[in-house]
């Protein structure tokens, strides 16, 4: 979607408007000159109008169905892609490889559909198209004589097949705009979710050596993901004391991960508090929090840059300092033997 709004969107918004002043441009100027061309465009104008408000009830209601599938079908590929060590060691290429083609399929055919109904659209402004000025060629051939002159009739017959063309091109043009401003709509629905809480409440800000002991204390703690949703997390009430390595188990989707994002405030818990070194971290900054706290997560990542910078993200310490840390935990670099490799 937004690859769309970035890219197709504002070439989609030229091109239609640029063909539909093309389009009005030359019916206004052939109405000045010769009024009696109107005979043969309004009707082709309005029959034009009504086949792409008939097309759009349906061609938008498509591309959300296709935007909708390419969202499943993406999350799947990333997925399949990140757990393939897993998928084959369990032998399970075939039911991921059957899934995807599946989801392929549902996705292709909301595409297939909206092409479809594409080219519906212009092969029944073309016909329109034609039978209007073979009905107005007719209607002219049966005229008294003296009426038109022949030359007025071969000059509106002529820029009525070149109207139908600009008319044409116009309607396709902006259909294909509305198409693509679903994707404004559905990153719209974005505008709506609540923003995190504030980085930094300067009137409550924690002492800069907390948390000193490290204790934390769950006050019946009930976390939902939405309000609509059942607790996760059901009036948990515990203490783990400064220092102490504690583990917590259970099978998945028991909320072990939902306990650590609830430290980091990731979610806010729907009733209780967590209490860290008698500071509530409800009552505190966010920044201030996280800022506060480490965490090593299950799949390493290396960000984009220099060795020092996936150490050192927030530059606040110095190169010393690193090494000192390298020399405490016994880590060691082959890639790296003076301070200026740090950064290379």
């Amino acid at each position: 979607d937004l690859s769309i709004i970035d890219l197709d969107v504002p070439f989609a918004l030229m091109f239609g408007f640029s063909s539909s002043l093309n389009a009005y441009s030359n019916l206004g100027v052939l109405a000045v000159v010769t009024w009696q061309v109107l005979f043969v465009s309004l009707p082709m104008i309005v029959l034009a109008i009504r086949l792409q408000r008939y097309y759009l009830a349906s061609a938008k209601e498509l591309m959300r169905i296709n935007g909708t599938t390419k969202s499943a079908l993406a999350n799947h590929l990333g997925e399949s892609i990140s757990g393939a060590i897993t998928i084959r060691a369990f032998e399970e290429e075939g039911r991921f490889f059957a899934k995807n083609l599946e989801l392929v399929d549902k996705n292709a055919g909301p595409y297939f559909f909206n092409f479809a109904a594409t080219e519906w659209l212009i092969q029944r402004l073309e016909i329109m198209s034609a039978t209007v000025l073979s009905s107005s060629a007719f209607v002219m051939a049966l005229l008294p004589a003296g009426t038109f002159s022949p030359g007025f009739v071969g000059m509106a017959l002529s820029y009525g097949l070149s109207l139908n063309n600009s008319f044409v091109s116009s309607i396709q043009k902006q259909c294909d705009l509305a198409n693509k401003i679903i994707s404004v709509e559905r990153v719209n629905q974005y505008m709506d979710i609540p923003s995190e809480a504030a980085e930094v409440i300067e009137e409550n800000r924690p002492a800069p050596d907390w948390p000193q002991v490290g204790s934390v204390e769950l006050n019946d703690l009930k976390i939902r993901y939405r309000e609509d949703t059942p607790l996760v997390l059901h009036g948990i009430t515990c203490k783990f004391q400064g220092r102490d390595k504690i583990g917590i188990v259970g099978r998945t989707g028991s909320g072990k991960t939902t306990l650590i994002g609830a430290l980091f405030r990731l979610v806010e818990p729907a009733e209780g508090k967590i209490i860290i070194d008698s500071v509530d971290i409800s009552t505190i900054g966010l920044h201030d929090l996280r800022s506060r706290l480490g965490i090593i997560p299950q799949d390493p990542t290396l960000f984009q840059g220099t060795v020092r910078y996936n150490l050192d993200p927030l530059g606040q310490f110095s190169d010393q300092q690193i090494w000192e840390v390298r020399r405490l935990i016994y880590l060691q670099f082959r890639t790296v033997s003076t301070l200026s490799d740090w950064d290379e």
